[in-house]
């Protein structure tokens, strides 16, 4: 119309940069915290997801909102020293982005290496992943047995089917390429772990071992466990990681073999820790013994919570937290790594308390019947301290499901609490096929 006035195109909304920057730094903060809430004491899945995966979520799709500049403003975060912020940039970029943001992802995993490229693979194997993460596979499976080995953790966590990758990470002879083959077959579902779990078994590499064994004793391979029983018998520190297993999976004489284990110092803490699952009164009693060292009052502490079902903090189980010492100046080291280990900041049990606890509660025990969260073991216990107890011990507890149940129950425990939640979905459904 001759004389209208044309308005010139309005542009498009585009987020605040500072805001978007303000929500990658929270979300690496937030990630950090969250990796610690998966091994809480005292949280289960819900209230990690209330505490601190909800608020994490929120900032990272505050960050989401980027779009097309989200590639720009992660590029110097994948050059940093933090592996949080290299974790949720990774995860960002993997995660339904555009083309080019993942072709600029496989560009950045091919230059990377180490500690850097693994805090990478830690944001993809949680990402929503689509057809366009494809771009990413080859550059996975060309460029070295490091590369091999993160394309096998990546199927492991996302329990995709081992391809030919497996066999070449183990013939490239490096121990990582090696361990990550083995752990990803732990979750095959036909006889091909077999050869990888002999071989593995003999080698000289103690990580490698202990892959092997992992595998085999998932897929049930009597060598593994034998293997298992005879570290045990001999009390060779290699045997620590798996006295859980002798604990939940095995007979009277392996329960035995993790007592024993208990008079060498090198697996005292994890024989103390195993007990909660052999979940006895004698068990108990051992551990209120524990709580005389202060090496082992701590967990000596939970391991009574596990077997029970206390809380020292609701039941005032608590003894009073010992003053820190400052050391004189000329005995200060001052190279000492002052981050205390998570077993460090546990809840310190008061004995006498404790005891006094275990004296009402003792009557409800039956010599010799395993016991966990204060009740007697069966499937549904088990299942129901997954699905609703302190994060802990859960992947312990999901390990033994997984064989006992001949991989019908399979929770991968280190993901996002939505996946969980619809993998223990799925296994509840699987129990309950193979009983009809």
């Amino acid at each position: 119309m001759a004389g209208a006035t044309v308005e010139p195109p309005r542009p498009t909304a585009q987020p605040f940069q500072d805001l978007v920057e303000e929500s990658l730094e929270e979300a690496a903060f937030l990630w950090k915290r969250w990796e610690t809430d998966l091994a809480s004491t005292t949280r289960n899945l819900d209230e990690v997801w209330s505490w601190t995966e909800d608020r994490l979520q929120g900032a990272l799709d505050g960050a989401r909102v980027a779009r097309d500049e989200l590639q720009q403003l992660t590029a110097a975060a994948l050059e940093t020293n933090s592996p949080a912020q290299r974790t949720v940039c990774a995860h960002l970029l993997a995660a339904r982005c555009s083309a080019n943001a993942v072709a600029r992802l496989a560009e950045v995993i091919r230059e990377t290496q180490g500690p850097q490229l693994w805090s990478m693979i830690r944001g993809i194997e949680t990402a929503q992943l689509d057809a366009s993460f494809a771009a990413v596979t080859p550059v996975l499976s060309s460029s070295g047995p490091e590369h091999l080995a993160a394309l096998c953790r990546l199927k492991s966590f996302r329990r995709s089917p081992p391809g030919r990758e497996v066999a070449e990470a183990f013939s490239s002879g490096d121990p990582v390429a090696q361990v990550e083959a083995l752990r990803v077959l732990r979750h095959a579902r036909d006889d091909s772990a077999g050869k990888f779990v002999s071989a593995g078994l003999k080698s000289d590499d103690s990580e490698v071992r202990r892959a092997a064994i992992e595998c085999g004793v998932r897929q049930r391979q009597a060598s593994a466990w034998e293997a298992v029983r005879k570290l045990a018998h001999e009390r060779n520190p290699e045997c620590g990681p798996f006295l859980t297993l002798l604990a939940s999976l095995g007979s009277e004489e392996d329960s035995q073999l993790v007592l024993g284990a208990l008079r060498e110092p090198a697996l005292q803490r994890s024989a103390l820790f195993a007990l909660g699952f052999i979940g006895t009164p004698q068990a108990v009693e051992i551990c209120l013994a524990a709580m005389h060292d202060p090496k082992l009052s701590r967990c000596a502490g939970e391991v009574y919570c596990a077997v029970t079902g206390a809380d020292l903090q609701r039941d005032r189980l608590l003894a009073e937290e010992p003053e820190e010492e400052t050391p004189a100046l000329e005995a200060d080291d001052l190279d000492a790594d002052l981050v205390p280990t998570p077993s460090q900041t546990w809840p310190l049990p008061d004995e006498s308390r404790v005891r006094g606890h275990w004296e009402a509660a003792r009557p409800r025990y039956a010599l010799g019947a395993r016991h966990y969260l204060g009740k007697p073991v069966n499937v549904d216990v088990l299942v129901t301290a997954i699905e609703q107890g302190p994060m802990l011990r859960r992947a312990d507890l999901i390990t033994e499901l997984t064989i006992r149940s001949g991989g019908r129950y399979d929770v991968e425990p280190r993901a996002f609490a939505h996946v969980q939640r619809r993998m223990m979905a799925a296994s509840r459904a699987a129990f309950h096929a193979a009983d009809r």
